[in-house]
């Protein structure tokens, strides 16, 4: 089995060395893709220096990052982790692997952080699909961030290229295959935030939801 990880991340050199340096222990990662997304730090060339292939993006959004880190994979099972994880641990990857399957095309992680409430994740996007798509109620962290999938079988092009895109991805999971499988990874750490940072990220995600009808019909 070979995987590729995708990290989008914008001035992230204060810690893609340790995740990437974490993730090139795994005996499935053949290819590590880093999207820098304008940085302006030395994200670039600490990705470079570490052995993984970095893609520039210059359109601003996690969506758009998304989209030309999966571009530029090879393998069809692609792993998706955040650029800002502090405390990085291979058997993240070792867990995710191991819920993949035939009738399964996306297996997100569950986790819990020693500071993060989780505020958009549990104040906005879980009520929204509550609301909008009850039928994925049984999404425990739908803004998971850490996550598996199968490349080949979604369609790209219909999800948002913004702060929406991690959910979209889950619930096109659900779609193709009817249910996502979650598993437990333990505790993961990402750079803190404070209340107003997560503003556009919470509209976006809540634009996203409410308008589904429109963006499938």
């Amino acid at each position: 089995m070979k995987l590729s990880v995708v990290i989008p991340g914008l001035n992230i050199e204060a810690t893609i060395e340790k995740i990437i340096n974490e993730i090139n222990q795994s005996g499935y990662v053949t290819e590590i893709i880093v999207v820098d997304n304008n940085s302006i730090d030395n994200t670039f060339e600490v990705s470079k220096k570490c052995g993984a292939k970095v893609v520039k993006c210059k359109e601003q959004g996690l969506g758009y990052a998304m989209k030309a880190g999966i571009l530029a994979t090879t393998n069809d099972l692609v792993i998706k982790i955040d650029g800002d994880i502090i405390n990085p641990k291979l058997e993240w990857i070792e867990t995710l692997i191991s819920f993949i399957g035939d009738n399964v095309v996306f297996v997100n992680g569950i986790y819990q952080s020693n500071y993060d409430e989780f505020p958009v994740g549990n104040l906005v996007a879980k009520p929204a699909i509550k609301l909008k798509l009850p039928e994925l109620s049984y999404i425990k962290m739908p803004l998971s961030g850490t996550y598996m999938f199968k490349k080949d079988l979604f369609n790209y092009s219909k999800l948002p290229n913004n702060w929406a895109f991690d959910v979209a991805m889950a619930i096109e999971g659900h779609n193709i295959s009817g249910k996502i499988s979650q598993v437990e990874i333990g505790e993961l750490n990402d750079k803190p935030k404070r209340i107003a940072e997560y503003s556009d990220m919470a509209f976006e995600l809540l634009e996203y939801i409410i308008n589904l009808d429109n963006i499938n019909g």
